[in-house]
């Protein structure tokens, strides 16, 4: 169930005139966003409107042309994955990035290992993640043996084992059955209400204009709105430049 952002909470995120150029193609024109701190946002738009390269350069897969990204109020432009990591941002991808000839166990084990060299101590916390995700059956599995709706929640167990504050979901629920997506909305809402922010990127309009709190339109590597679900559903350039009034109500 959607509730409203708490503005006394502050920003987690702040981009600032942030550009990508790939040769003649301007991927991200000077787009500037701020992600308030508990909340979650929906970044939508067409393919190839730049919503996976702004994914990319918030968590240090690419370099900036020109701009800036703060995290907790900390210049993090520079800095590699592994580091923003460590600072508290972590992500999933479209096509879940597994490591498929290792168990379930172990693959979180390895997010876990970022934050304690120990393995004791990262083995427990990879299986009470797995356990807070229902998943504590699966451990032993290997995800090449397990349906897309795990693989994906695999990749969130994966992420959480670094304890992020920020966490950048690409399209969780692409590909799901109804009764998987629901129990999606279920572990988002849950890592929601545990305090991390969560920036989603997804397609599907009635999921992710029921679930987010604000939304962020981009198209053609721009910004060209950002508000709340509602007004983002009755905004002409966000109908006229996306899918149109039918696929954009809430």
């Amino acid at each position: 169930m959607m509730h409203d952002i708490d503005r006394n909470n502050g920003s987690i995120l702040e981009l600032k005139d942030v550009t990508k150029s790939f040769g003649g193609i301007h991927a991200l024109q000077g787009i500037n966003i701020n992600i308030q701190r508990g909340a979650i946002v929906g970044l939508i738009g067409p393919n190839g409107a730049g919503k996976t390269t702004l994914f990319n350069m918030i968590s240090g897969f690419l370099g900036m042309d020109r701009g800036e990204i703060r995290f907790n109020q900390k210049e993090i432009s520079r800095l590699y994955p592994y580091d923003r990591s460590k600072l508290g941002i972590g992500r999933t991808f479209q096509l879940p990035k597994i490591f498929n000839n290792m168990s379930v166990l172990d693959n979180v084990l390895i997010g876990a290992l970022q934050k304690s060299g120990d393995i004791g101590e990262s083995k427990q916390r990879a299986m009470e993640i797995l356990k807070d995700i229902n998943m504590e059956s699966l451990a032993d599995s290997f995800p090449g043996d397990l349906p897309i709706a795990s693989r994906k929640k695999l990749e969130i167990c994966r992420a959480l084992a670094s304890s992020p504050t920020l966490l950048l979901l690409d399209e969780a629920i692409s590909g799901l059955t109804p009764k998987e997506t629901l129990e999606m909305i279920d572990l988002i809402e849950k890592l929601s209400a545990k305090g991390i922010t969560l920036l989603i990127i997804e397609h599907v309009m009635k999921f992710i204009m029921n679930i987010s709190q604000w939304i962020v339109v981009l198209n053609h590597g721009q910004k060209i709105a950002e508000d709340t679900p509602e007004e983002v559903a009755r905004n002409e350039t966000v109908i006229d430049a996306y899918l149109g009034k039918r696929e954009l109500s809430c």
